[in-house]
């Protein structure tokens, strides 16, 4: 007996097997997209701080001390003492903590800190000692 074509199982068998092969290689492309949005926000805050950073740094490079430090104009300031002063913003979306805290080996330092969040979770930080202006 020489039968041409295809029985019914031979192609039921096939769409299986294609089947399994196409929903295993979709869990590749999911996981691709979430790692690509998770990336995309972190670079986002990471340029948020770094952004922040060089304000921050024209901030302090041109006052002589932390008594001296004035807010600058679009942040909330939430903390200032003689030890520590502490500035709030927000930038699309995220929430950026400026810290500044006097080095306690150097006072001709500060040490500057941004952290920037999206909800309550942190996405990026950065930290740099920086010099006061020269008298």
């Amino acid at each position: 007996m020489n039968e041409k074509g295809l029985t019914l199982i031979e192609i039921l068998a096939s769409i299986v097997i294609l089947s399994i092969i196409i929903i295993s290689l979709l869990s590749f492309f999911v996981q691709s997209s979430r790692s690509t949005n998770v990336s995309k926000s972190i670079m986002n805050a990471t340029y948020i701080a770094q952004t922040t950073m060089e304000e921050m740094y024209s901030v302090i490079t041109a006052t002589k001390s932390i008594n001296e430090l004035s807010k600058p104009a679009t942040y909330n300031e939430i903390v200032k003492t003689a030890n520590q002063v502490v500035y709030q913003k927000n930038v699309s979306n995220h929430s950026v903590t400026v810290e500044l805290t006097p080095y306690t080996v150097d006072a001709s330092l500060v040490n500057l800190k941004v952290k920037v969040n999206k909800d309550t979770k942190q996405e990026a930080q950065m930290e740099m000692l920086v010099s006061w202006k020269k008298e």
